[in-house]
């Protein structure tokens, strides 16, 4: 299933080459000139990610997002725009877009953003699903420290639900109330991050034409969780360790430090303390970082949650694209268990969705899926036992059993053993 992606600038030319560009790349692509066009084609259909222009003449970028997040809060929006400051840049990030890019661009960075921002987990995710040892270990850890306000730093491979648990940190301590911010340290260059963490004094670089509070100070008395901490600038780290020992940040063009009260919680994908050997993360940033290290493990050491996750997943999708109900075969359910999950939860959520979108009957069958084990004998076998269960629950009726399965009864006689037949003919 292509990702789709909607384009808005008012340049015409700019809107021609990048629909081609990101065409060439495998997404769809709708392009307009016309805010108001933009948003009726939201309204019709979902995208998977948005690029829009911020100076427009009808219609500015802020007031475009501000429709786009009533209608759908988390898809994924990123502004480009010819007239971008470190000011505009902030704005927009603080009315809550994705991320900024600033033309002239180069085909390749606009990509790395898009697949940066596809990444991101959905709200609609946020819910913890498990009962495996693993997952009540985590959520265990979780309770014992929500009401503290120690550092924690949150460990995993990609997918694992990182921001999740952040957010269920968050959510159960004192703090719940205030803001919870998120910042990730890959998805913006170095002197955007720096200036977007921890804010500037006017006249600290060109566009800088008024005072801004840094996002550190927004999160006062609130949550800040800071995102692939591995990847963040050296000349970041040091700034950072400050806040950490003294609980105090000093803007950009500014000597004078200011109070902040800010719980940090960290999260990443590398070994940090091989990035200290390698000499990329300082060793005392990491060890006042690692005040309570809490590691999710990955889903293929907590097969037991697969099945839950996925029906949680399953519901979630049909009840927001109104698809109806929807049900897992129990051979499609055998088949994600022994699947190896090397996206981890966030693969699991993208292939039930497409799977779930991509159907067009009850059932969700093991070739819905695409994963590699679905294909040939293993397919066959799943299909085979899976055939031969509803058939015994139908009491060999092949007609009940085809409409369970989804198919015709033509193609369900075909698929049949010939004993299966004989047994079968008489119904």
């Amino acid at each position: 299933m292509r990702q789709k992606i909607l384009l808005l600038d008012d340049e015409k030319s700019l809107i021609r080459w990048l629909s081609y560009a990101l065409e060439q790349k495998g997404y769809e692509v709708f392009s307009t000139t016309e805010p108001t066009s933009a948003l009726s084609r939201i309204r019709e259909e979902r995208y998977d990610c948005i690029i829009s222009d911020i100076r427009m003449p009808q219609m500015d970028g802020f007031e475009f997002l501000k429709r786009v997040r009533k209608m759908y809060p988390d898809v994924p929006v990123i502004f480009i725009t010819a007239y971008g400051s470190m000011e505009s840049a902030i704005s927009a990030l603080r009315d809550r877009a994705s991320d900024y890019i600033l033309k002239p661009f180069a085909i390749d960075e606009l990509l790395l953003r898009i697949r940066a921002n596809l990444e991101k987990p959905q709200a609609w995710t946020r819910e913890i699903v498990g009962k495996s040892k693993q997952i009540k270990n985590v959520l265990n850890l979780v309770r014992k420290i929500a009401g503290t306000d120690t550092t924690v730093l949150l460990l995993g491979e990609s997918g694992t639900g990182k921001e999740v648990i952040a957010r269920e940190i968050h959510n159960r301590s004192r703090r719940a109330h205030k803001k919870f911010i998120t910042v990730s340290c890959a998805a913006l260059p170095e002197t955007l991050l720096e200036s977007e963490l921890f804010g500037y004094k006017r006249g600290a670089f060109t566009g800088a034409s008024a005072d801004k509070d840094g996002l550190f100070k927004v999160a006062d008395k609130g949550t800040f969780f800071l995102d692939e901490i591995g990847d963040m600038p050296a000349s970041i780290q040091m700034k950072l360790l400050r806040f950490l020992e003294e609980k105090e940040i000093v803007p950009l063009g500014s000597t004078m430090p200011v109070k902040v009260d800010v719980r940090l919680i960290a999260a990443t994908n590398k070994d940090l303390m091989s990035e200290v050997k390698m000499n990329r993360f300082r060793e005392d940033l990491y060890y006042r970082l690692n005040v309570i290290p809490i590691v999710l493990p990955p889903l293929r050491q907590r097969r037991e949650d697969i099945s839950l996750l996925a029906n949680y997943f399953l519901q979630s999708v049909c009840k927001k694209e109104n698809l109806g109900e929807r049900r897992l075969l129990k051979s499609t359910a055998e088949l994600m268990s022994n699947y190896n999950w090397p996206g981890n939860v966030r693969e699991l959520r993208h292939i039930i969705e497409r799977a779930a979108i991509l159907s067009e009957s009850y059932y969700i069958k093991p070739e819905h899926l695409g994963l590699p084990q679905a294909k040939g004998e293993r397919l066959r076998d799943l299909e085979e036992a899976e055939i031969e269960r509803v058939l015994k629950e139908c009491d060999g009726n092949v007609s009940k059993a085809a409409k369970i399965l989804g198919v015709g009864r033509a193609t369900l006689y075909r698929k049949l053993k010939p004993q299966q037949r004989n047994t079968t003919e008489k119904k």
